[in-house]
């Protein structure tokens, strides 16, 4: 059972969906034809950003532990793959608070909960110039004909950054 939810679209292919508590979340697909270096223009045209951003919270603490946002973050995640099947999701864990191994193990729980085997999830992590560590993980369907080419993309984006 997940929260009601709605499409907006735009230019972040955003989704909004409200808890019990009145929080409102916001789930966006952000296009990012370079984040990967490859020729393949289907790889280049199907890659987004994901990201799951707290876009209101009236009490201003943080959030419970509502089981409904991790279905309705994947019910989310769904609706986007019907409407994109060779999507290539990479989501990079917000780091601003400290508290990026926190969403990174909340995130590989709702994978594991409720994945029924239509996608594969690849983690690494992504450090910047003062070896601050940003958990990164790519989704893809495991029907991606490009599955292949899209790892070893992903691998790639990963040594190059830790050079």
């Amino acid at each position: 059972m997940n929260y009601k939810f709605y499409f907006e679209g735009g230019q972040n292919n955003s989704y909004f969906f409200e808890t019990v508590e009145g929080i409102i979340y916001e789930i966006i697909f952000k296009f990012t034809p370079y984040l990967f270096e490859s020729k393949n223009i289907e790889i280049i045209e199907n890659t987004f950003e994901f990201s799951i951003l707290l876009n209101y919270n009236p009490n201003s603490k943080t959030p419970s532990n509502d089981k409904k946002i991790g279905a309705t973050v994947v019910a989310i995640f769904m609706d986007f793959y019907l409407k994109r099947n060779k999507a290539i999701s990479v989501y990079i864990c917000d780091s601003a608070d400290g508290k990026e191994l926190v969403r990174k193990r909340k995130f590989d729980q709702w994978f594991l909960e409720y994945n029924d085997e239509t996608f594969v999830k690849v983690d690494e992590i992504l450090m910047d110039m003062e070896n601050n560590k940003f958990p990164i993980s790519l989704i893809i369907s495991k029907s991606n004909p490009h599955r292949a080419e899209i790892f070893e993309a992903f691998v790639q984006l990963s040594m190059n950054n830790k050079k």
